[in-house]
């Protein structure tokens, strides 16, 4: 049996272990689906704009992506609604699925994909009343975050955003 012949034997049987491989992973495990959730990280004058939510946690403020959109749309698309913002999604910074027990479409999780942003312009305009209920916006130093109903994640991500150079 020459070198190719052997070569060929050993490719083939690889493929066919492979295959069962993909086989048995496939059939024995189910597909977690999450709903995607985009942030903006946004920093002015040295603090970070967060939004109430309407379990009076602070949080960033962005969404759900929309069907047929990437990330990095959904982001500066978010901005421009809740904030009045037209931003750059600069990198992305974070990642972290998140559980909300008593919401009716996250109760197994949400990925949250935190973005840093860098502001091109301003309308001024905040969305008050969002598709969860009334919202409130400020914006916080990292010190202030210690003091604020915050989920911690939200708060490794600023911190991964300033460790960014983009974001000094």
């Amino acid at each position: 049996m020459s070198a190719q012949q052997r070569q060929s034997q050993l490719v083939d049987s690889d493929s066919k272990w492979l295959v069962g491989m993909v086989y048995y992973r496939f059939m024995t495990r189910s597909t977690m689906k999450l709903p995607i959730s985009v942030k903006g990280i946004v920093f002015q004058d040295g603090k970070v704009w967060l939004r109430r939510n309407e379990r009076q946690e602070w949080e960033l403020p962005g969404g759900k992506l929309d069907p047929g959109e990437q990330p990095i749309e959904t982001v500066e698309r978010e901005m421009l609604e809740e904030l009045g913002m037209h931003v750059r999604a600069l990198t992305p910074v974070h990642a972290h699925r998140y559980t909300i027990p008593s919401s009716l479409d996250e109760q197994g999780g949400v990925l949250v994909l935190s973005y840093l942003c860098e502001v091109l312009a301003s309308t001024g305009q905040f969305e008050w009343k969002g598709e969860g209920g009334f919202a409130d916006f400020g914006k916080f130093s990292v010190e202030e975050l210690d003091d604020l109903e915050i989920p911690e994640f939200y708060c490794s991500a600023i911190k991964s955003a300033l460790a960014e150079p983009v974001a000094n």
